[in-house]
C-alpha cells in the first residue's frame, strides 16, 4: 500500500481507503474517487502540481495535497 501522491506518471493503482476527515472524503467520493476504482497518473505538471488522473471514463486534475490522503494498492503490469 502507498499513497496516491507517491505514484509516478504512467503508474496505476486501485483506491483502498481515505486518511482524512469525513467531509473531505465525501468530496473526493463526489469526484469519483471511491474505493475499488482504478486510477492512473496520466500527466504531472512541470512543478509537480496539479496531477492529471484518468479514472473510469473521464479525466481529473487534483493537487498533490488532495492525493496525499488516498491510500492505494499499485497495479503491476
Amino acid at each position: 500500500m502507498t499513497l496516491l501522491n507517491k505514484l509516478k506518471q504512467g503508474e496505476s493503482a486501485k483506491i483502498l481507503r481515505y486518511q482524512t476527515l469525513p467531509p473531505h472524503a465525501q468530496h473526493l467520493q463526489s469526484l469519483g474517487l471511491v474505493p475499488g476504482t482504478v486510477v492512473s497518473i496520466h500527466r504531472v505538471a512541470p512543478m509537480g502540481d496539479p496531477v492529471h488522473l484518468k479514472l473510469r471514463d473521464y479525466d481529473l486534475c487534483l493537487r498533490r495535497d488532495d492525493l496525499a490522503c488516498i491510500r492505494v494498492a499499485p497495479i503491476t503490469q
